[in-house]
Formats: structure tokens, C-alpha cells, sequence
């Protein structure tokens, strides 16, 4: 499980906001790449791991609990398997923390990082379409979980 905040994402303000499903369940701050269309819904897509040349959208549902009577832990967003799920379009600039939990190496400050297969985030080739830059590594929510701030290449 992992959290993840919107620091500044334009695609919050302007609708730029797909709805997609995946085959895998999905920890909040992953991210993804377009597939083909889900028959039988008109508005969904399929969400497809990462590769070098497609753009990267960001997973990022809301966490909060829509029912108490639910038990599940509002902190730790994890979005099932098969069920649609919110993902960002990203613009030059934008500005996210995610876990370093999704990280398959813990990365330095301005480490250049991309999507990676498992769709976590990887060290950058230089070749990809989407890439972010760390700008810090910081602290986040009530837990102090270790997090990084990621601005969008």
C-alpha cells in the first residue's frame, strides 16, 4: 500500500482525468500507460504498465471513506484489481509526493526517474516520454512515511 498527494497537478483543475482498470491492484501514486478501451464502458480505459514510449498517467484515487461501516484504512489506498480507478494526465511542471515505497531504489535528489514495469518508479535511461525529476525527499501525513517530490520533465 502506498499514499500519495497532488501538490500541484493541472489536471486537477482542468478535467484532463481518465478513468481506467487494470489487471493488477494498484497502490495510490502509480503509474500507468493507456491500453485499449473497455468493452461495455464508454468511458474507461485499460491501464497498462509503463513503457518508454507512452505518456504516464498518474493513479491517484481519493482517500477518504465513503462508508465507516467499510473497514479499510483511509491512509494506505490501495485500488483493486478490475475496478475503475481514477488516473491523471500530467503537464511539464506538475508537481506530486509519492511513497518511496513504489521505488525500486531509493533515489537521490535530482535523480531523473521514470515509470517502471511493475507500475512503480525507476531510474530514467534518458529515452523515455514521461520523466520526473526529484526535487526532494520529504515527509508526509501523521505517520512521517518517507516520500518523494516529484515534478513532471
Amino acid at each position: 500500500m502506498a499514499k500519495a498527494n497532488l501538490d500541484k497537478v493541472h489536471a486537477s483543475n482542468y478535467g484532463n482525468i481518465e478513468t481506467v482498470i487494470a489487471t493488477v491492484d494498484l497502490p495510490n501514486g502509480s503509474v500507468v500507460a493507456l491500453g485499449d478501451d473497455v468493452d461495455g464502458n464508454r468511458e474507461a480505459m485499460h491501464a497498462v504498465a509503463p513503457a518508454a514510449d507512452k505518456e504516464l498517467l498518474l493513479v491517484v484515487a481519493p482517500e477518504v471513506e465513503y462508508d465507516n461501516k467499510v473497514n479499510w484504512d483511509e491512509y494506505d489506498r490501495v485500488n483493486k484489481a478490475e475496478v475503475p480507478v481514477r488516473a491523471y494526465h500530467l503537464t511539464q511542471g506538475d508537481k506530486f509526493q509519492v511513497e518511496l515505497a513504489l521505488f525500486d531504489v531509493e533515489p537521490a535528489k535530482n535523480a531523473i526517474v521514470t515509470g517502471a514495469a511493475n507500475y512503480g518508479y525507476t531510474a530514467a535511461t534518458g529515452t523515455e516520454q514521461t520523466k520526473f525529476i526529484v526535487e526532494r525527499l520529504t515527509r508526509f501525513g501523521w505517520d512521517s512515511r518517507k516520500m518523494a517530490l516529484l515534478r513532471v520533465l
